[in-house]
Parts: structure tokens; sequence; C-alpha cells
């Protein structure tokens, strides 16, 4: 798919009908992998997958998602705030690239379990993934929608 006709058809999937591929999950992660990172610190950023349902069935806020992919930082500065933001973000478009649901997602961070991150790491946000029904067609945004303002 092109590029903006996908980010012009991206949507929260929260309704899902599978489980994915480990391919599909390597594809996205690699996406994650892309991301941007502030100060090229890639050493203070995980992402962690979590497929396992045992763990998914404690979690709140994740509507059933068959994939959970957290993105963590060592610390929660607005620098590792948007860094993380990019990193799900790539992820985000790569799964509905492939044709998966995928939502952004922050209502399991305070649910997940202790032991699940590395030592000294924090979760920043997820995304939940999956099989889904759902069909992307890009949508007609007005171009007013977000206020702009250009300086010359």
């Amino acid at each position: 798919m092109e590029t903006l006709q996908m980010i012009q058809s991206r949507k929260a999937i929260r309704e899902f009908s599978g489980q994915i591929t480990d391919d599909q999950l390597q594809t996205i992660l690699k996406a994650g992998n892309a991301g941007a990172v502030g100060m090229s610190k890639f050493e203070n950023y995980r992402i962690i997958a979590v497929q396992k349902p045992a763990i998914l069935s404690t979690l709140t806020g994740i509507h059933g998602a068959p994939t959970l992919i957290i993105v963590a930082a060592t610390a929660t500065t607005p620098l590792e705030g948007v860094s993380a933001g990019v990193i799900v973000h790539n992820m985000e478009l790569a799964a509905e690239d492939l044709g998966l649901g995928a939502n952004y997602n922050f209502a399991s961070l305070g649910t997940l379990p202790a032991d699940l991150l590395p030592a000294g790491f924090k979760p920043l946000i997820a995304l939940t993934v999956g099989q889904t029904t759902a069909t992307f067609t890009p949508r007609d945004l007005p171009d007013d929608r977000i206020q702009k303002e250009i300086i010359k």
C-alpha cells in the first residue's frame, strides 16, 4: 500500500479474529527496530512481544488481542516518550500493511506483571495486534481537521 493511503486508511482495531504468524511478528518487530531513537541511545529501549494467553488474560484494556507489543525504556522523559511513540507507530503501520488489526495501547501498562520487563525498564506504550476482518480504506479527511499555521 502507498504510504499516504495507508496513513489515511489506519484505524483503531479492537476486535481480533486470530493470532498473527511468526513471520508477521518478525516483520512488525523489524519495523519497530527501524524507529528513530533520540540521541541514538538504542540500548535504553526494549520491545517485548507477549503472546502467552496466561499473561494476556490478566491485562486490562487489550480487547482480547492475541499479541501485545510493549515499548519500554530506562527513563520516562519526553525524549523517551517521543521515541517510544515513533517505534510503536512504525510497528502499527507495518501491521496494517500486512492487513492486521492494531491499536495503540496505554490501558494495559498499569496491569503488566512486574517481572515482565527487564530490570530498570518502564513501559511507555504498547500495541495490540491480531488478525482482523476489518478492511482498510483511505478516508477523505478534511484538510482543516487539525489547525495549521505556516510561518515564512
